[in-house]
């Protein structure tokens, strides 16, 4: 489904987005920013997602941290860097989404972009889970 940015989203409704969809508008506005569909419910649906697959926060926190070391040339060149324990340990779903975050990457900028936005994405569950969010939801 596509994204309304006027639009309130349930918990399911943003647990049944498809987040490589966010992608396709790019990971920069008109202003270089990342743009706020992404800010926003992309977001809060990836936290969600993350969670409701299991994912465990250090391994998101590994993940994010070789996504900060490296280049998008080695990011495209290496995707398995980030995403090959998420796939070896079951969240072939997250790890869809990364790839596809990477993809949509046209230059370095892009990918710093796409990197804020995965750190938004990691302290959103870490906020959730510090205020009870995602074990309240499970």
């Amino acid at each position: 489904m596509p994204i309304d940015p006027h639009r309130d989203y349930t918990r399911q409704d943003q647990l049944d987005l498809d987040l490589t969809e966010l992608f396709a508008g790019g990971l920069r506005d008109e202003h270089g920013q990342l743009p706020l569909t992404l800010q926003g419910i992309g977001s809060a649906a990836m936290a969600l997602q993350t969670e409701q697959a299991g994912v465990p926060l250090p391994m998101f926190n590994r993940m994010l941290t070789t996504a900060n070391e490296i280049s998008l040339q080695r990011a495209r060149a290496m995707p398995e860097e980030l995403v090959e324990e998420l796939e070896k340990r079951g969240f072939p779903q997250i790890a869809r989404i990364i790839r596809a975050g990477i993809d949509a990457c046209r230059d370095d900028a892009d990918y710093r972009n796409f990197v804020r936005w995965l750190i938004q994405v990691r302290n959103l569950i870490v906020f959730r889970a510090q205020t009870g969010g995602a074990a309240s939801r499970k």
